[in-house]
């Protein structure tokens, strides 16, 4: 390696401390609405933090610089061919088809790092109540009474259909859902790295999938019982299918249709989304490097021609209730995505790491010059997001391995392969040390983890049922209703609970709320029991504050009950807050 490329070793390392330095200083201009970087320090230590970035990095300097100094490198090995004399795999050999496994098991780890964080998004109550039903009642009235006694909002029913099998087969946990939730964050990385092999080479699905690992935010979402990370994994399986299918046909054509039809079945805006399978197909098509045009638009016919039809069956068979979701869609959520709205500069380089962004611009030039068609298929959605300003980044976490790819694009025409290496290592330390030392000791901190905390206190005790009941604040921000699923989430107790008054809202304040969904919810008839309110031997209020007074029948009720345990802790961010005062029988 000459000096001159083993000087440029220490600018990665370099560039990523000053980036932290220089993004905690200007911390105010992150307006994310979880993990802005002004909110995350309040509690976060950031000397903590940088110390850490700075080992982490000087590790992998100090490794490469030795490396290189010896001639030793990854890319090289003994045996030039995938088989040695005697017919053996070579080494190289080994580790290129242990690729997949290795990503999907550091995938897999790191997303482990997260499993203690609580249910930080309150849209984890709708579908675990939708899951429920499916766990107590089974898939067929799970598909007979979704969108009507299972209360469906704007959700789709696949996933909460997967989380509904896991209750079943496994048993009501969350650790269930977390290990099914990381399994699809984990074969993401894998289907990165095989699209980028597919469209360009190895080094390209290789380093894509890493950058993956570079977006701080996407790490927090993995152990959280949403649909946005399995939306990204169907998103992703719709794409590398479909590039398969183009290429190769057979059995690829019906792999195809079936993840696109689960993508459709995910998220509402994971169609929009699919709009990049038609950029698949104009491009592939028209590729020298392709099959025949003919044989393609063959293909793409046969595999669209299933999907459409499957889509189309179920469709009509829930027309009025997807019109309706539609419809709430259009006059709620789209024009509450400007009062919800996060900046770009937000997302592009505080929530993912700016190396990665700066590779990914990068690219842009790179294919320009190189006249890359191929490139059009990684970057259509990113430049969708940013032509129709989708500024939530919940909505758009499903684009991130395209982004990811985009960024190993650019990153593949820098000359030295160890200043590559040294790159994407860099990044990949830097945004684990932020997300693990400054996002999940701040996540930790929230409301939310009351309810975590709670439901595990309730395990503790051994009373088999538990009453819990709401107290309104008089300035809601939204329902507490909604806590009553949370905790049930975390316990394994048989949670009994009679819907409560709630405090009054003029129509107008619920019909703009952030939180619209908690006004119009309403916990299943599972939790209600006649004899609520006489025969548990535990209770437990939620409620704004621990500090706030019982109402009279609550006085009533807790007769001959005494405190037990009290979880209010609250971070003084965000107005919707859950205490809870545990209440136990006197012996």
């Amino acid at each position: 390696m000459m000096q001159k490329d083993r000087d440029l070793l220490f600018l990665p390392p370099l560039l990523a401390i000053i980036s932290f330095v220089a993004l905690f200083f200007f911390r105010a201009v992150d307006d994310n609405r979880l993990t802005s970087w002004q909110w995350v320090f309040r509690h976060a230590d950031p000397v903590r933090v940088f110390l850490a970035l700075v080992a982490g990095c000087g590790c992998i300097t100090i490794f490469s610089w030795y490396c290189s100094g010896e001639g030793l490198s990854l890319h090289r090995s003994p045996y030039p061919g995938e088989t040695t004399q005697n017919g053996c795999l070579s080494p190289i050999s080994v580790v290129r088809r242990s690729f997949p496994f290795l990503i999907f098991l550091s995938f897999f780890s790191c997303a482990m790092l997260f499993w203690g964080m609580p249910e930080v998004i309150v849209d984890a109550s709708r579908y675990f109540t939708q899951a429920k039903h499916l766990e107590l009642f089974g898939v067929g009235y799970f598909l007979n009474a979704w969108g009507g006694e299972i209360q469906a909002w704007t959700d789709l029913p696949l996933i909460p259909f997967f989380y509904g099998l896991i209750f079943r087969v496994l048993g009501e946990s969350r650790s269930y859902v977390q290990f099914f939730t990381t399994s699809l964050f984990a074969m993401t990385g894998v289907l990165t790295y095989m699209t980028g092999r597919a469209l360009w080479d190895e080094e390209t699905g290789i380093y894509s999938a890493a950058f993956l690992l570079c977006i701080p935010y996407l790490l927090t979402q993995v152990p959280l019982m949403l649909v946005d990370v399995p939306t990204m994994f169907f998103l992703m399986l719709s794409i590398y299918t479909f590039i398969k299918a183009l290429k190769c046909g057979g059995i690829w054509m019906g792999f195809s249709s079936l993840s696109i039809f689960c993508t459709f079945l995910s998220k509402y805006s994971a169609w929009l989304m699919l709009s990049v399978l038609p950029v698949i197909f104009f491009v592939l098509a028209f590729s020298k490097e392709e099959p025949k045009t003919r044989t393609c638009i063959s293909r793409a016919v046969v595999t669209a021609s299933a999907a459409c039809l499957l889509v189309g069956l179920f469709s009509l068979a829930n027309y009025h209730v997807i019109r309706e979701q539609i419809g709430l869609l259009l006059s709620y959520q789209k024009p509450a995505l400007e009062r919800w709205e996060e900046s770009f500069l937000s997302t592009f380089l505080f929530q993912i790491h700016p190396l990665v962004t700066a590779a990914a611009l990068y690219s842009g030039y790179v294919a320009v010059k190189k006249r890359d068609g191929k490139y059009i298929i990684i970057a259509w959605l990113i430049l969708l997001v940013i032509l129709l300003e989708i500024r939530r980044i919940r909505y758009i976490i499903m684009v991130f391995p395209l982004f990811c790819l985009m960024a190993s694009y650019g990153l593949r025409y820098v000359r030295s392969t160890e200043t590559r290496k040294v790159f994407v290592s860099c990044a990949v330390v830097s945004s684990l040390v932020i997300a693990s030392f400054g996002y999940l000791p701040f996540l930790q901190k929230l409301s939310a983890e009351n309810l975590k905390k709670a439901g595990e206190f309730l395990d503790t005790r051994n009373a088999s049922e538990v009453e819990v009941y709401i107290i309104q604040p008089d300035d809601p921000a939204g329902n507490l209703i909604v806590a009553v699923p949370l905790i049930d989430l975390f316990t394994r107790k048989t949670v009994l609970h009679n819907d409560d008054l709630i405090s009054g809202q003029t129509k107008e304040a619920v019909r703009q709320s952030p939180l619209r969904f908690t006004w119009q919810f309403s916990n299943p008839s599972y939790y209600r029991s006649p004899d609520i309110g006489s025969g548990a031997d535990i209770v437990a209020i939620v409620s704004d504050s621990a500090k706030d007074p019982l109402p009279s029948y609550l006085h009533i009720r807790l007769a001959g009950y005494e405190l037990v345990k009290t979880f209010d802790d609250y971070e003084g961010i965000f107005r919707l807050r859950s205490s809870v005062r545990v209440y136990e029988k006197k012996m």
